[in-house]
């Protein structure tokens, strides 16, 4: 997982031209650091498995996800919109609590997660 080709991607505004993300519907955590998420697509669902171990634990994508290294933290993901893991000591999403954007989350599905589900083509 590359952090810095993700940051180079976003930073792309020709990218985001004509793109509307929908969002997370649901993430569940799987084991290790793999978690399983739902994107939203038109009228349908894609689903991929993620491991993020290669961002969270080998890679540094900045301070903000440091806390994701714990484990037991990592295990209490929710997905609403967007990947979120909220603060443990309040249990809400305030200043402590993490979150990754949709769009980051689908482009590294995309790119380095397993397809489990993929949208039903609509009929012609």
């Amino acid at each position: 997982m590359k952090w810095k080709q993700w940051s180079e991607f976003a930073r792309d505004e020709s990218n985001w031209r004509n793109s509307q993300e929908k969002g997370l519907l649901k993430a569940e955590y799987l084991e290790d650091y793999v978690l399983r998420l739902w994107f939203e697509e038109d009228m349908d669902v894609s689903i991929y498995d993620l491991d993020l171990a290669p961002l969270i634990a080998e890679e540094y994508p900045g301070e903000v996800l440091l806390p994701l290294r714990d484990r037991e933290r990592f295990r209490n993901v929710r997905g609403d919109y967007t990947l979120i893991w909220l603060n443990p000591e309040t249990d809400e999403y305030d200043e402590k609590a993490v979150d990754i954007a949709p769009e980051c989350i689908r482009y590294f599905c995309e790119n380095y997660g397993r397809k489990i589900k993929a949208p039903q083509k609509k009929a012609a």
